[in-house]
């Protein structure tokens, strides 16, 4: 019952703001796209975006999308999100799994709750990027390497290790092998060479092999060997490799700032460890730690890519909230409680007073605005860090986490329900797509100058194309309109002095940050 109460809360979370986010980013539209392009023309192998193949990323992550839009013959914002939302969710099961296995189920079901009440799991939680659905394949695949570990090493367990590993491949590419490397270290770390024999990694490869193939063969063959090339050299390569070394050094602590407040606990853990040396937990951070380092040492680095690093840090966290109470770790968890206290009382008072300007403008829509989210927003925050001090302060550790996951799980269902009107508000583009498709010939593209995001052509329905050199649109717009082009309200400035008597400014919209204008024929 406690572990559907979990599920159910995580489900509550992540449900609220899906279907209702509107896309905005190209990345979030990509997928949806690719997914339209599948049940459109049948492009299940390798589809195309803009009319040109698309060899970036494995199948994995639009075939869900097309599969869970099949139904209703196109993808909506709430059928792109159904596949994250899923994967997020096995998430939550496989940290349960996880901790039961290890520590019993208090721990599983508190590691359940810290990481549905995570902010980084509910902001990419329900948005259309392989991200989540990656995390998901790879903490399954560390149910299974432990149970291949208590089991004496069975085959059947050790083959779910790496299917795990695969299906993360199939999802978003080589990030997935990361889960291989990081499983190496931890079984290296805690048996040594004996444990990497253990592994059978001559079968395990040829599974990995096997999962990989729908992508690398069919991109190899339709891209008649481009993709080595063009994707796998100078994509994932250049992309990882490139960027300041200090800088990608740097980037190391965003996950534990991402990961507040539960990070309070996290970072106080470690005095209790040294203590209470425990076998489970050490494999547990000798995969953490590689794999940290390697999804975030990218060169280009975003803040989804430390996703798989968060339910790691939840079962961390949950081992030692139910565990510290009768084994020496009291004074370090009470002392986190009262940091968590004094973090709740700072946020109660930030919600009153703080602009929303204060936490830039793409987090802007997260910030509550009208007078009465504030209000509850700071409510929350203070009954929260309130029971989580008064509960630390009587030993009930597990139920402090409760206590505190509640009142964050509360927030977070707050700003499921008032953050997508203000995202849509910012940067919804809706508005400017139908005015475009409205005055461009049936079977035209509308233009785009000098770029345009993807998430233009989603909600056009038709061809777009890019012209970015000025003396190309120049001379498009010397000829009488037949499409309509979306440009900035600067650059339309700039060239329209130059364009035909018959083109006219059709709409302007300020969409993220700046104002954007349709032109065309009246």
């Amino acid at each position: 019952m406690a572990l559907v109460g979990v599920l159910a809360l995580a489900a509550l979370i992540l449900t609220i703001p899906a279907g209702r986010r509107v896309f905005w980013s190209s990345d979030e539209a990509r997928f949806a796209l690719l997914a339209q392009d599948i049940l459109d023309h049948g492009h299940w192998l390798v589809p195309e975006l803009r009319g040109r193949l698309y060899l970036n990323k494995p199948q994995l992550g639009f075939w869900a999308i097309a599969l869970v839009s099949w139904p209703v013959g196109r993808v909506t914002e709430l059928t792109a999100a159904i596949p994250t939302i899923l994967a997020a969710l096995g998430s939550v099961g496989a940290v349960v799994a996880i901790g039961r296995l290890l520590w019993g189920w208090r721990a599983g079901l508190l590691a359940g709750l810290i990481l549905a009440t995570s902010p980084p799991f509910f902001a990419f939680g329900h948005v259309a990027l392989p991200d989540m659905m990656l995390a998901n394949w790879m903490t399954w695949s560390i149910y299974w390497l432990l149970r291949a570990w208590r089991s004496d090493w069975a085959w059947p367990p050790l083959a779910g290790f790496y299917v795990c590993i695969g299906l993360a491949v199939a999802s978003k590419g080589p990030a997935g092998y990361a889960a291989l490397a990081a499983g190496l270290v931890a079984l290296l770390g805690t048996e040594g060479v004996r444990g990497l024999r253990r592994l059978r990694l001559v079968p395990g490869l040829v599974i990995l092999a096997l999962c990989a193939t729908p992508w690398l063969a069919s991109y190899h063959l339709v891209s008649r060997g481009r993709f080595e090339g063009e994707v796998l050299a100078g994509h994932y390569v250049t992309w990882y490799l490139r960027g300041d070394p200090l800088d990608r050094i740097s980037q190391l602590v965003q996950p534990v700032v991402s990961f507040l407040p539960w990070a309070i606990f996290l970072v106080a853990t470690p005095w209790w460890w040294r203590r209470r040396p425990e076998a489970g937990r050490r494999l547990l951070w000798l995969w953490t730690v590689p794999l940290w380092l390697l999804l975030g040492l990218s060169g280009t680095s975003r803040a989804r890519y430390f996703v798989p690093v968060y339910p790691l840090f939840a079962l961390l966290t949950a081992e030692f909230l139910a565990r510290a109470g009768a084994r020496g770790g009291g004074s370090a968890a009470r002392a986190a409680a009262a940091a968590f206290a004094a973090g709740a009382a700072a946020v109660a008072v930030g919600m009153i007073v703080l602009p929303p300007t204060a936490v830039g403008r793409e987090n802007m829509a997260f910030l509550p605005e009208a007078p009465w989210e504030r209000a509850s927003a700071a409510a929350l925050a203070l009954l929260g860090g309130a029971a989580a001090w008064l509960l630390a302060r009587r030993g009930a550790f597990s139920s402090m986490a409760v206590a505190a996951a509640l009142a964050l799980g509360g927030l977070l269902v707050l700003v499921g329900v008032t953050y997508p009107p203000r995202h849509a508000r910012d940067n919804d583009v809706r508005a400017l797509t139908a005015v475009a498709g409205a005055h461009t010939d049936p079977g035209a593209a509308v233009i785009g100058h000098p770029d345009l995001r993807l998430s233009y052509d989603f909600y056009l329905g038709r061809p777009v194309a890019e012209i970015g050199p000025t003396p190309a649109v120049v001379s498009l717009l010397a000829t009488p309109p037949r499409q309509a082009v979306i440009m900035s309200a600067g650059r339309w400035q700039e060239l329209a002095p130059l364009a035909g008597p018959s083109w006219r400014l059709l709409t302007s919209r300020r969409v993220g940050g700046r104002e954007v204008v349709v032109v065309g024929r009246p």
